[in-house]
């Protein structure tokens, strides 16, 4: 009779294992592919980070952009400030994030891709123009914020 439980015992240890083992591989995977809130430090969040902000710089959202910029220039720049920054000079129609290198070690990080703008003259309205885009965002309080252009640190 003993023999009869521990036989029916194996299959149940063997699969309480595998479903062990399965349950790791899907937690090491679901962290590596995370983006919130599990890994707020991986490219991967970073680079749909950066996207956001320009979407909502693009989009007139001057308020939410300001939120995503470094705590240190949002002590020196107030919201209308920011919002003003360029006004009038060029209307950004649009951006593409394309790569991001992150220096773990000193918590910052470069994001490379594409800015669409036109000038804001009656002769270039409808001429769109695109350039490169080269940014520097820093993690902090748990999260990347953008540094601004031109700015040391």
């Amino acid at each position: 009779m003993s023999e009869a439980v521990s036989s029916r015992k194996k299959p149940l240890f063997l699969g309480g294992l595998f479903g062990l083992v399965l349950v790791g591989v899907l937690v090491v995977v679901g962290w590596q592919q995370a983006i919130w809130p599990l890994n707020q430090a991986s490219e991967k969040a970073l680079a749909r980070r950066a996207q956001y902000f320009w979407d909502m710089k693009t989009s007139g959202d001057s308020l939410g952009a300001y939120n995503m910029m470094a705590e240190s220039f949002r002590r020196r720049v107030t919201p209308a400030g920011f919002s003003r920054q360029g006004a009038g000079l060029v209307i950004h129609t649009g951006a593409d994030i394309q790569e991001v290198e992150i220096d773990e070690d000193e918590g910052v990080a470069l994001v490379s891709g594409e800015l669409r703008y036109r000038f804001n003259k009656a002769a270039f309205v409808d001429e769109e123009v695109a350039a490169g885009l080269q940014e520097r965002w820093i993690f902090e309080n748990g999260a990347w914020y953008r540094w601004p252009l031109g700015a040391r640190g």
